[in-house]
């Protein structure tokens, strides 16, 4: 057994464009486990992570052994075992780094220590994993939920936790997304079923940003070092054949870099317009939203919980549970590949719940997500229908903004007007009437638990209309504008 202690500090204001702080240390030949415990000045936060001698420059598909941002003082990396986050296997000799992630550094120095003891244990046998690819035949809307967190990050409940919420709310898929790791792939891809598909994933999470991936079979670098390399991300991930989403970019204030700081890059694939409650400021992502599109990107809506699964049975209300909000896609069958392609499609809509409200739009027979050609000054047929939604209001939604309100009556509602097109899309959402006094209650609940997100007024809430629904848009373009 061996022990080296890796120590400094870091002044306030020290932090530079790459925040990351690679600190090397060697593991002996033989070693079998790496033990790493660290501490750090009250006041600061360091996160922390583990990476081998085969880690590369970003963006490295290479290296990685775990991240736990700083949930946990001490992990480790066995050949058979590692703590959630972390991955198993073989201990290669060589050069290794601790990385300490600068998260926050409050006034004065922030001193740190580092521990790392490296160790030759007699090798158990390791348990295997088996999984089976799952197909749930169509064609139908399937209903699930693209973001979600467990032990494997920063969540207190376990992954069985979080899988047990999202049967009992009945969701068909779920994307487990935890934060800048992949430990919890190969478990989840194990637990998926006809009952639930799991679509494993990575919430990338940086000081400026935090985005999903979906399809990458493997780790994701997320050590951006300069604000302009989120691109070169985007490239690494789209030729490893993954997809790309922008997360909650809305004001934030207390979460570190969780409001969307980089431009969004062209070659983005999904935005989640619709994060947890809609009271927790998803208007400001609904608007960036459709400033992309009025700068002709297609980027897909979606909608993710982002729960980080406290335990189970959930007692938390229920607009904070797995699939609030849920996303529903047009698929001829459900599985992890078919999820895929309908992000990349977008024949999809976000509901508040995985009761509906659902809504359906077409133009000229063109669906949500495509592209209709059209000529200029053409009158089209627009036709849009909602399930569950009697009560409230449909409203269409252009470039130039509203375009028509119409309210909604009945269970099974259809609504048909001509559209003279003015703009290069067209798109629904589904308003909420007359529930102030339930918002305010559900405030109320909310601010007990300290679940509020800093700074947000009952009135900033109040003075917007609630969405029950989003739906993707419809696209439309000249001929002179596909050429």
């Amino acid at each position: 057994m061996s022990t080296v202690v890796l120590e400094g500090s870091l002044p306030q204001g020290s932090a530079t464009p790459d925040p990351y702080l690679a600190l090397p240390f060697q593991v002996p030949q033989g070693t079998t486990r790496v033990d790493v415990r660290y501490r750090y000045d009250a006041g600061h936060i360091l996160d922390l992570g583990l990476f081998d001698a085969t880690v590369r420059p970003f963006p490295s598909s290479t290296g990685f052994r775990g991240w736990s941002g700083s949930a946990r003082a001490h992990v480790f990396v066995a050949r058979d075992e590692a703590t959630p986050g972390y991955l198993a296997g073989e201990i290669g000799a060589g050069t290794w780094h601790v990385v300490l992630g600068i998260a926050h550094l409050a006034e004065g120095t922030c001193r740190y220590r580092v521990e790392v003891t490296c160790d030759a244990n007699p090798r158990r046998e390791a348990t295997a994993l088996h999984f089976r690819p799952v197909s749930v035949p169509g064609p139908r809307w399937f209903r699930g939920d693209l973001h979600s967190h467990c032990h494997h990050s920063d969540a207190r409940g376990s992954l069985a936790d979080l899988l047990d919420a999202a049967r009992a709310r009945g969701l068909d898929f779920l994307a487990v997304t935890d934060h800048n790791t992949v430990s919890h792939h190969a478990p989840a891809r194990a637990a998926s079923s006809d009952e639930l598909v799991i679509v494993p994933g990575e919430e990338i999470t940086t000081y400026r940003g935090h985005a999903n991936v979906w399809g990458v079979n493997g780790w994701v670098d997320f050590r951006i070092p300069r604000p302009d390399d989120v691109e070169r991300l985007v490239q690494h991930v789209h030729q490893r054949g993954g997809l790309f989403a922008v997360n909650h970019p809305r004001h934030s204030p207390g979460c570190i870099g969780c409001d969307w700081e980089y431009p969004v890059p062209d070659a983005v694939d999904v935005f989640e317009a619709w994060n947890g409650p809609w009271s927790y400021r998803n208007w400001e992502a609904l608007e960036r939203y459709d400033a992309l599109l009025r700068r002709g990107l297609k980027p897909t809506l979606v909608g993710g919980s982002d729960r980080h699964q406290p335990g189970w049975p959930d007692t938390d209300p229920q607009a904070l549970w797995v699939g609030s909000p849920t996303t529903w896609f047009w698929l001829d069958e459900l599985s992890e590949t078919s999820l895929l392609q309908g992000l990349v499609h977008g024949r999809a809509f976000v509901s508040e719940g995985p009761e509906g409200p659902r809504v359906d739009l077409e133009i000229d027979g063109a669906v949500m997500g495509s592209t209709l050609e059209t000529t200029r000054d053409r009158r089209l047929a627009v036709r849009a229908t909602v399930e569950g939604g009697n009560g409230s209001v449909l409203r269409y939604v252009g470039a130039a903004g509203p375009v028509r309100e119409v309210a909604i009556e009945g269970a099974n509602f259809t609504d048909a007007f001509t559209w003279l097109a003015d703009g290069p899309f067209l798109r629904t959402e589904v308003l909420a009437v007359g529930d102030e006094v339930a918002l305010a209650e559900q405030f109320a609940a909310l601010q007990a638990l300290r679940k509020v997100p800093q700074g947000l007024r009952l009135d900033d809430v109040l003075e917007r209309p609630r969405r029950r629904a989003l739906s993707n848009p419809v696209y439309v373009q000249t001929p002179s504008e596909s050429g």
